[in-house]
């Protein structure tokens, strides 16, 4: 009996979950904590080089917290575009840090190029696995619980 009010009890929990949603659908969702990072990494369609924005989980929502590049040139941000930013030379590229830009949410249309994906914690995910070309998914942190998260599973939304 103790068992079965555990289990329920640990079904009701809920978590922050790094989700990925299209037109209203869970994709996929994955626990996150505050604090951590995850990656949207993707081929810049100008000089087809790839770039790796790195967000942030904090109080204040998803934060753009820096960008890895390997060249520069049209499309790859700049210090001027986020005031209080540093541009730092790496071997093979750069790193412009310090943008912190918070998102509540925020959309990526899938193209075979960029071709984005999402990595965290050592999983993952390309978006073109999951929908077609030219679709748009969202890209959130939802609050929910583990029963919440398998009825949406199972009910394709």
């Amino acid at each position: 009996m103790l068992l079965a009010a555990l289990l329920f009890v640990s079904l009701l929990w809920e978590n922050e979950y790094l989700v990925v949603e299209h037109n209203g659908n869970l994709l996929s969702a994955w626990t996150i904590n505050e604090g951590e990072r995850f990656e949207v990494d993707f081929m810049h369609s100008l000089n087809l080089s790839p770039i790796v924005d790195v967000f942030e989980w904090t109080s204040e929502g998803m934060v753009l917290r820096e960008s890895l590049f390997q060249t520069l040139g049209g499309g790859t941000p700049t210090p001027a575009d986020f005031p209080g930013s540093e541009l730092v030379h790496l071997d093979g590229g750069f790193k412009l840090t310090g943008i912190d830009l918070p998102f509540s949410a925020f959309a990526i249309l899938t193209q075979e190029i960029p071709n984005h994906r999402i990595s965290f914690a050592g999983r993952e995910l390309f978006l073109l696995d999951l929908v077609g070309p030219g679709e748009s998914v969202t890209i959130d942190v939802r609050r929910m619980s583990i029963a919440t998260r398998l009825i949406l599973f199972l009910s394709g939304g």
